[in-house]
């Protein structure tokens, strides 16, 4: 008989990817950090804004192969099939940034549509295209993350992280001395995430080896692609946002002063919610039966008080202009502009938990399907809320931002909620029929 789940299994099985995800935030403020001492602070952070947000949209397609992994690599057949069918897909995503970064159509999209200076635009098209070649290393490295949870020894995955912030706090300075504006990010981002994929290669060599060479079975491409392919709109979306608020926050009476605040909100709202979405795979590890799924709702919400508590704390005492102004090294404009809008994260925290292991579960279910209905929802509602730097261009843009998260996420919630719940009301083994149809 499966032991039931505790509050004791989900914590120890959790803590290490909060310290992994808090890790990887962290070398997106460090980076920023070292940006804002540069020349010209204000254009380097906004192209690399821009480079980032491109990236991290098409990359959507990569970071959801750890959950397609969870699921399939369960013998060594399985995982060189899954390794040449992510190979595959994760192509045309780069081949999408190498094209806008290197042509013309860079320059459209990032000057005449999101309405960057000239200076921003050369800098965030080369950033891009150097950006693309994280592709690789987090393909690599995500299938390595789902052969770590499979056997519930992710603090591997911090060691890693941890590796991986070290090398891009030396590539930062090394970079930086032959190098000059967004490329040293660009490119010390790339080299860390490539010491950091070699790590767990490594790390997770003897568990591959152990498994059985093959299953009765092994999973085959149809299977991949019906599971994986609503994780993937839903990755692209969620990443997407980011790249497509710059459109709207494009249209502002500053955009570069709009795109470059937002561009750092972003990244302080990800370190201090870098925890919160390893709900997705904690809850599709663990949960198994109607038990394990109260015990899970049961940690989200007490995690989502400790990161309500923990944003007053940080934002709404002394310690907001310390961070700001000492800590990240704002100027004066760019620290009055991101003030109020810090203070708001805690709405995106509230519902981005919530529907990370609503996500998480549903994954477990095998029904993926209605996420990638949310995730078209969630861009819709996002699109609508952002839509306001149009009606009225005096808004503040990261604060803009910081609400059409929320209100994204919020009817994400909703709708994954009411799905679930469905389920519950319909099926009294919800686990057991995993190779129903969604």
């Amino acid at each position: 008989m499966k032991d039931r789940l505790t509050l004791k299994t989900i914590l120890l099985f959790f803590l290490p990817l909060i310290f992994m995800s808090e890790l990887i935030q962290l070398s997106h403020v460090i980076t920023n950090a070292f940006l804002a001492r540069l020349l010209a602070p204000r254009e380097i952070i906004a192209a690399f804004s821009i480079a980032f947000g491109l990236n991290i949209m098409a990359s959507g397609v990569t970071m959801a192969l750890t959950q397609t992994g969870i699921c399939f690599i369960t013998d060594r057949t399985s995982f060189k099939r899954l390794l040449r069918f992510c190979l595959i897909l994760v192509l045309l995503p780069f081949f999408v940034v190498e094209f806008i970064a290197l042509s013309t159509v860079g320059e459209i999209v990032f000057g005449d549509l999101m309405g960057a200076s000239p200076g921003v635009v050369s800098q965030a098209r080369w950033a891009s295209a150097i950006m693309g070649f994280w592709t690789f290393p987090i393909l690599i490295r995500n299938l390595c993350y789902a052969i770590a949870m499979n056997k519930r020894r992710t603090i591997l995955i911090t060691y890693a992280t941890a590796v991986r912030l070290v090398g891009l706090i030396g590539f930062l300075f090394v970079f930086s001395i032959w190098f000059d504006g967004a490329v040293v990010g660009a490119m010390a981002t790339v080299a860390g995430m490539t010491v950091e994929a070699t790590f767990m290669v490594v790390a997770t060599r003897s568990y591959f080896l152990n498994l059985e060479k093959t299953a009765d079975r092994p999973a085959g491409v149809r299977e991949f692609w019906s599971f994986s392919w609503p994780l993937m709109l839903m990755q692209i979306t969620e990443n997407g946002v980011m790249f497509v608020l710059n459109f709207f926050l494009g249209q502002l009476k500053d955009p570069d002063l709009a795109i470059a605040s937002f561009g750092i909100v972003y990244g302080l709202m990800r370190i201090i919610l870098a925890g919160p979405r390893n709900l997705v795979q904690t809850s599709q590890s663990l949960v198994h039966g109607r038990q394990d799924l109260r015990a899970m709702f049961q940690f989200t919400f007490g995690l989502i008080l400790l990161y309500c508590g923990l944003i007053f704390v940080l934002f709404y005492t002394p310690l907001n202009d310390w961070i700001l102004g000492g800590v990240m090294g704002l100027t004066a404009e760019l620290n009055g502009y991101c003030k109020n809008a810090v203070k708001l994260i805690f709405l995106i925290a509230i519902f981005w938990a919530t529907t990370a292991t609503l996500r998480g579960t549903l994954s477990s279910m095998r029904k993926t399907f209605v996420i990638a209905i949310s995730a078209g929802v969630r861009m819709v509602v996002f699109a609508g809320i952002a839509f306001s730097a149009f009606l009225y261009p005096h808004l503040n843009g990261a604060v803009l931002g910081v609400f059409s998260f929320a209100g994204a996420f919020a009817a994400e919630t909703i709708l994954l909620g009411w799905y679930l719940w469905h389920q519950i009301q319909r099926h009294e083994n919800l686990f057991d029929s995993r190779d129903a149809t969604p």
